[in-house]
């Protein structure tokens, strides 16, 4: 894999309903505006750097729970996070994550 380049595999999963959405992301396939901002919200996020509590709140009853792995720079970083246990620094990069998935979905 190109340096530059990332990849990203999520999940979610959980819910009310307990349905799952997953999207496998490799920006060589994305358009360049769509590359680069999903490489700024992965670098916003702090994805490699953000020490994280993970599965904080594991009984809470109907959250969603995520699974994400991030290679990008030669790096790999795989955490599995909960609605509880996700730092606020995380947020906008998984929100456009879950749109991605639920949009590949329909299609």
């Amino acid at each position: 894999m190109d340096q530059e380049q990332f990849h990203i595999d999520f999940e979610r999963s959980g819910g009310f309903t307990g349905g799952s959405h997953r999207v496998k992301i490799n920006s060589g396939e994305l358009d360049s505006e769509e590359a680069e901002l999903l490489k700024q919200l992965i670098g916003r996020s702090g994805f490699f750097e953000a020490f994280v509590l993970e599965n904080k709140f594991l009984n809470m009853p109907d959250q969603f729970s995520y699974q994400i792995t991030i290679e990008h720079m030669g790096k790999k970083r795989s955490l599995e996070l909960t609605d509880g246990s996700i730092p606020d620094l995380f947020r906008p990069l998984i929100n456009y994550l879950v749109r991605v998935a639920r949009k590949n979905r329909r299609t």
